[in-house]
């Protein structure tokens, strides 16, 4: 009697097929080896915040026209010996004028009704708007300064006008008028005194004559004290209007010291905020079409990558069974871990920072380089290369977080059974908790 029939040689046979067929797969197969990271589709350059420098009324201006006196202003800023006093008046008054069409704007705004005014906001897109250098971005209005430079104007228009002058000129010419009489009167002192000595005449009427002299002199001194105190009086309005005018634009207008981009606006037009809060956050580069971007990875996982590996990117809110990814390359890594401060200045956003805080431990930048598709037939793209090829529900939007995928090697599939065979057989020593915990990770991934 056979024992061995047709089927159970097929079967066994099939079996031995699969076996071999698995040993050549586990030997010669390629299985990647991954680590993930948390990225945030901008670009790696750092997102700065823009302080508020007192507390007052968040006046938008990046978004209006330039008008002479923004320059003025921040020429006085930069070079404020150079700007005469007759400047620093016209631009005080250009921007009392401004703050009040700005007001009296705000409160027409008041006006429009909440669902008018949301539905005007919604066509308003700034984010990403690119801003030239020396542009003026936002006005805090402080009241209080307001008030400061009006009442800084009004003493300098009171110590220049017309009255005033005319005073000056009286007294110059009162001076005139005392100088030659008194040169005239101490020339005939001088006679008088020669006559004296000779007898002809008396020493009483010499002293009365050398006491009008002294009047004389005494009078042109008061009336160059006068004119000291008048010269003061108006040079220290000026200085005053200087120093208030001075602060207004050091503590309430703030310009781009260069071309950047916006990356967010914190305070709706209008609102008060206080001195030191964030108003505007501010990038060097341009927010769309971000090539370069930032990537956190933990100290570990960071340990793995090389620059020149390759990466899956997928914006959250994709499936990545749906449409991959977008393909990327690491291009750098930062040596040392970030802190918090670090972190939000990259990604701009404190909420999504303290995500990455969160999921990542000890945070460490990598900086990854998107690649771009030259297909442009494909919907919703981006521009970016994406490993689908297919077309997208949506594009990507900047500011979008990032799953980042990065592949470190690709390994047989065998090398990952034999340690944990090793192991149960009893041929490698045990390792510790955390060792075996890091290796269990890292298999996982």
């Amino acid at each position: 009697m056979t024992l061995l029939t047709p089927p159970l040689k097929a079967t066994l046979g099939l079996g031995l097929l699969i076996a071999i067929s698995g040993g050549i797969w586990s030997t010669l197969a390629r299985i990647p080896v991954n680590v993930r990271g948390t990225g945030v589709l901008l670009p790696v350059s750092t997102i700065s915040p823009s302080l508020s420098g007192t507390s007052g009324k968040a006046i938008w201006m990046f978004n209006k026209p330039t008008q002479p006196w923004h320059q003025e202003a921040l020429n006085f800023k930069e070079r404020p010996d150079q700007v005469e006093d007759q400047d620093i008046v016209l631009l005080a008054e250009k921007i009392l004028l401004a703050s009040i069409k700005s007001q009296r704007k705000s409160q027409f705004d008041s006006i429009v009704s909440a669902a008018a005014s949301f539905t005007d906001k919604l066509k308003q897109t700034y984010k990403g708007k690119k801003v030239p250098s020396n542009k003026l971005l936002m006005w805090v209005q402080s009241s209080a300064q307001l008030e400061q430079i009006s009442s800084a104007l009004d003493q300098v228009k009171r110590r220049t006008l017309p009255d005033t002058k005319e005073q000056e000129q009286n007294i110059k010419a009162k001076q005139k008028i005392l100088t030659e009489e008194l040169e005239s009167r101490s020339s005939y002192l001088g006679q008088m005194q020669r006559l004296v000595q000779k007898g002809f005449v008396s020493k009483a009427s010499m002293l009365q004559q050398r006491a009008q002299v002294d009047n004389i002199r005494s009078q042109l001194y008061s009336n160059e004290n006068e004119l000291i105190r008048l010269n003061k009086e108006r040079d220290s309005a000026y200085q005053r209007l200087r120093d208030e005018l001075a602060k207004l634009i050091n503590k309430e207008l703030i310009y781009s010291t260069k071309e950047v981009y916006i990356s967010q606006v914190v305070p709706n037009n209008g609102d008060n905020v206080q001195e030191g809060s964030v108003v505007m956050k501010l990038s060097d580069d341009s927010l769309d079409n971000a090539s370069l971007v930032p990537v956190f990875l933990s100290s570990k996982e960071m340990a793995q990558v090389w620059p020149g590996m390759s990466a899956l990117v997928t914006p959250i809110g994709f499936k990545r069974s749906e449409v991959g990814g977008i393909r990327a390359i690491v291009v750098s890594m930062a040596k040392l871990p970030s802190d918090r401060s670090d972190v939000i200045n990259r990604v701009g956003v404190e909420t999504l920072a303290n995500v990455i805080i969160n999921t990542e431990p000890s945070p460490t930048l990598a900086v990854i380089e998107l690649q771009r598709s030259t297909n442009d037939s494909v919907l919703h793209s981006g521009g970016y290369l994406w490993s689908s090829r297919g077309d997208l529900p949506y594009p990507p939007t900047p500011g979008d977080r990032l799953d980042v995928e990065i592949t470190t090697r690709s390994v047989p599939p065998i090398t990952l059974v034999l340690p944990e065979l090793r192991r149960f057989f009893g041929f490698s020593p045990p390792e510790n908790k955390s060792g075996g915990n890091a290796n269990s990770s890292n298999q996982s991934r």
